[in-house]
C-alpha cells in the first residue's frame, strides 16, 4: 500500500495516521509498470506520496485541464479557470505570492455558480490546498515527473468504449446531429446500430436517476445517428493508407469492423476476411430486423469500405485459409475477430440434436434473417418452447412470436430478477404475449415418431447464498410436469469454432476454445491480437455485448500500430486511468452536480403490440427533434476531472 503524505479528502485534512474513508488506497501504487503514483487529483480533493513533487506545480497543471476544457457556455468557468491557470503560473515563477485571497474567491465562485461539473469540482483540489495546505504552495523547480489528465463522468466512465457521452448529447442539444454522431464516430462506426441494441450500461451509472430516472442516452445516440445519416452529412474520415504493412482481419462482425477503422485510420492497409457471404457477424444474423434494420448496418460497414478497407466473402479460416498462410502472403499482422458463431444445445439426457424442431438459439434466428430477407418468412407450427434468460432468449422468443401459430413459452431455471437480459427486452417479450415460466428447469424433451410433442420441466427453488451472495437453484422433487411444444429452442449459450484454430497455429485457448489475450489484446504468438466474444483475457471472457467488443477492438488497434511502429504493444494511459477509478473507487461516493426539477424522461414510441405481432417492422422509433432537445437538456454534465503525477514519464502522456 503505498505511503500517504498528506492531502485532503472529502474535505477532511489527512495522512498516513488519517488515512482517507471510501478510497482503496492499495489501488494507487503504480500507474504503469514500476512507475508510482506520486500525487492523485480529483473532484474529492488530492494526495500526495511524494513530498518532493511540488504541490504548486500539480495544481496548476490541473487547472490548465480545466481551462483547456471549459465549454465556454457559462462565465464562472469561462472566466475563472484562465484566471487560476494565470495566478497559478504567476505564483510559480514569485519569490512571494500574496493573492491566494483572490485565487480563493474565484474558485469559490467556480464552484458554486457554474453550471456543470467542470467548473463546479474542477478547482475543488486547489480550494482544498488553500484551506488546509497553504504552505505548500510555494514556487519549486519542475523535477521533471510524469503527468496525466482526463475528463470524465459516470456515464462515460460505464461505457466500455468511453464515449464523451455528454458531449454528444450537447450537441444534440445544440441542433448538431452531426458533430453528435462524430463524437462517436471518433471511437467507431456503428453509431446507429448501437444507439438500437446496446446494453447501456452508461444509463446505469447515469446521475439523473438521482433526481428522477436516467438520460435516455441510447436513443440519443440513435437520433443523432439516423438524422446524421439521412442528411448525408456524416462521411467517411479520409484516410491515406500510406503505411507499407497490411493487416489481416479474420471477421468482419463489429469487432473486425471497429479494428479495421481504426487502423485505417492510422494509415494501415486493411484485408478482412469473413466466412459468411456478408458482414455484419452476431448483428446481422443474431438480433432480429424488428430491434435493427440491416440497411442501418450496412451504412454503417460501407464506412470502412469506403476509407479502403477490401473484405473477402466465404473465406473461413481454418477451412480457407490458416494463420501461416496470412504471414506467408506477407501480412505484417493478424487481428482474431471470429466471434463465438456456435450455438449450445441443452445437454439433457437423450438429447437428439438432428431432430428438426429442436435448435439452438444462434442457428434459429440466422434462419429468421434469412427468411424474412428472402420473403419467406419460416413458419413454425403449434407451440414453441425457448429455455434460457439471456437475451439472444428475448431474441428467439420475440422472433418465434411473430412466426409460430401457437403459444410461445421461455423457461428459466431462475428468478426473472436473475435474468441477464435486458428489462426492457423481457417487458417488451411480456407485452408481445410470451408466455414466461420462471424457477422452472428443463428435464427431457418429449418425442414420438420422430417429433417433439413436449418438454418435460420442473419447479425449481433458490438455495441459500453462496459465497458471492449469488444464489444458485435445485429442483424440486415431485414437481415435474410437461409444456406441450412442437418446437424447443436451446438459447443458452455461444461457443467459438473450434475447427476454426488448430495446434499448428501455435496460439494458446482456454478450455472453452476462446483465445487468451492479455490487457493489450496480444496473443501469445508475436503478431497476432485478437479482441470479442472469441477471446478470454482481463478485460472480458467469452461472448461479450456489442460496446465492450468495440472497445476492446479499439484497444487492440492501438496495440497493432505501436507493435509495429516500435516493436512493443502499447500502454494506454487513458484505459489506466479508467482502471484506476474503477479500482479506488473514486466515483462511488459521486453525488449530482446540482440540485435539478424532475424532469419526465421522453417515451420512445413504439409499434403497438398488436401492431408488430406478425410483423418485423422496426419495432422502436426515432425520436423527434424535440424529443431529443428535451431529452438532451436533462443531461446534467457530470464531468469531473482525475489527474495523477508519476515519479517517471507516463507513455501517451505529458
Amino acid at each position: 500500500m503505498p505511503e500517504l503524505v498528506y492531502g485532503v479528502w472529502d474535505g477532511v485534512a489527512v495522512d498516513a495516521h488519517n488515512r482517507p474513508a471510501g478510497i482503496a488506497m492499495d489501488a494507487l501504487d503504480v500507474f504503469d509498470t514500476d512507475n508510482p503514483i506520486a500525487v492523485l487529483l480529483s473532484d474529492r480533493g488530492f494526495l500526495v506520496f511524494d513530498p518532493q513533487v511540488s504541490l504548486l506545480w500539480v495544481l496548476q497543471k490541473h487547472c490548465m485541464k480545466v481551462a483547456s476544457e471549459s465549454c465556454g457556455k457559462c462565465s464562472p468557468c469561462r472566466t475563472g479557470a484562465p484566471l487560476l491557470c494565470n495566478a497559478l503560473q504567476k505564483a510559480m515563477t514569485a519569490t512571494h505570492f500574496d493573492g491566494w485571497d483572490e485565487v480563493r474567491e474565484i474558485a469559490q465562485q467556480m464552484v458554486e455558480t457554474s453550471l456543470c461539473g467542470v467548473g463546479k469540482t474542477g478547482p475543488i483540489p486547489l480550494l482544498a490546498a488553500i484551506t488546509h495546505f497553504p504552505e505548500k504552495l510555494v514556487a519549486a523547480p519542475d523535477l521533471k515527473h510524469g503527468f496525466f489528465s482526463t475528463m470524465t463522468s459516470p456515464c462515460i466512465e460505464a461505457c466500455p468504449g468511453l464515449v464523451n457521452i455528454p458531449r454528444y448529447i450537447d450537441y444534440i442539444k445544440d441542433g448538431h446531429a452531426d458533430l453528435s454522431a462524430n463524437v462517436v464516430l471518433r471511437h467507431y462506426p456503428f453509431v446507429g446500430s448501437c444507439g438500437r441494441v446496446c446494453v447501456r450500461t452508461c444509463e446505469s451509472k447515469c446521475k439523473r436517476a438521482q433526481v428522477d430516472a436516467p438520460v435516455s442516452i441510447r436513443n440519443l445516440k440513435r437520433f443523432a445517428a439516423d438524422a446524421a445519416l439521412a442528411s448525408g452529412v456524416v462521411t467517411p474520415f479520409s484516410v491515406d493508407c500510406s503505411r507499407p504493412e497490411r493487416i489481416a482481419i479474420i471477421g468482419a462482425g463489429p469487432v473486425g469492423i471497429t479494428c479495421a477503422y481504426h487502423l485505417l485510420r492510422r494509415g494501415y492497409g486493411v484485408d478482412i476476411f469473413e466466412a459468411k457471404d456478408e458482414a455484419g457477424g452476431m448483428i446481422r444474423y443474431g438480433i432480429p430486423i424488428y430491434r435493427l434494420p440491416k440497411d442501418t448496418l450496412g451504412e454503417e460497414v460501407g464506412i470502412v469500405t469506403k476509407m479502403g478497407a477490401k473484405i473477402s466473402y466465404n473465406q473461413k479460416l481454418g477451412r480457407d485459409f490458416g494463420i501461416d498462410d496470412l504471414f506467408a502472403k506477407g501480412y505484417a499482422a493478424v487481428f482474431l475477430a471470429c466471434g463465438c458463431p456456435k450455438g449450445s444445445y441443452l445437454g439433457m439426457e437423450g438429447e437428439d440434436t438432428s431432430l428438426p424442431d429442436y435448435e439452438n438459439g444462434i442457428d434459429f434466428l440466422e434462419r429468421v434473417y434469412e427468411g424474412v430477407k428472402a420473403g419467406a418468412s419460416p413458419v413454425l407450427t403449434g407451440d414453441v418452447v425457448i429455455v434460457g434468460g439471456g437475451n439472444v432468449a428475448m431474441d428467439c422468443c420475440r422472433a418465434a412470436k411473430r412466426l409460430a401459430t401457437g403459444t410461445v413459452h421461455l423457461i428459466y431455471r431462475r428468478t426473472e430478477a436473475d435474468a441477464p437480459a435486458d428489462a426492457e427486452e423481457i417487458s417488451a417479450a411480456k407485452a408481445e404475449g410470451v408466455q414466461f415460466h420462471f424457477l422452472c428447469g428443463q428435464k427431457a424433451l418429449q418425442t414420438d415418431k420422430g417429433k417433439i410433442t413436449g418438454l418435460a420441466v420442473v419447479a425449481m427453488a433458490q438455495t441459500e447464498p453462496d459465497a458471492s451472495g449469488r444464489r444458485g437453484v435445485t429442483p424440486i422433487p415431485g414437481t415435474e410436469s410437461v409444456i406441450p411444444c412442437s418446437h424447443v429452442i436451446a438459447a443458452i449459450g455461444q461457443m467459438t469454432d473450434k475447427a476454426m484454430l488448430t495446434e499448428k497455429d501455435g496460439i494458446a485457448r482456454d478450455r472453452k476454445q476462446c483465445v487468451l489475450v492479455n490487457a493489450a489484446q496480444e496473443t501469445n504468438r508475436e503478431g497476432v491480437f485478437a479482441a470479442g466474444d472469441c477471446t478470454a483475457g482481463p478485460r472480458a471472457k467469452g461472448p461479450t455485448t456489442l460496446i465492450m467488443g468495440m472497445g476492446q477492438a479499439y484497444f487492440a488497434a492501438r496495440s497493432i500500430d505501436r507493435y509495429l511502429s516500435h516493436g512493443e504493444v502499447s500502454f494506454d494511459s487513458r484505459w489506466r486511468m479508467s482502471e484506476l477509478i474503477k479500482d479506488a473507487h473514486l466515483m462511488d461516493e459521486d453525488e449530482c452536480v446540482s440540485q435539478k426539477v424532475p424532469t419526465k424522461r421522453v417515451d420512445v414510441h413504439e409499434l403497438a403490440p398488436a401492431e408488430r405481432a406478425q410483423s418485423f417492422d422496426e419495432v422502436e422509433q426515432t425520436m423527434t427533434q424535440e424529443e431529443a432537445w428535451k431529452e438532451a437538456s436533462r443531461c446534467m454534465r457530470c464531468y469531473r476531472i482525475y489527474s495523477v503525477v508519476t515519479a517517471k514519464h507516463i507513455p501517451g502522456g505529458e
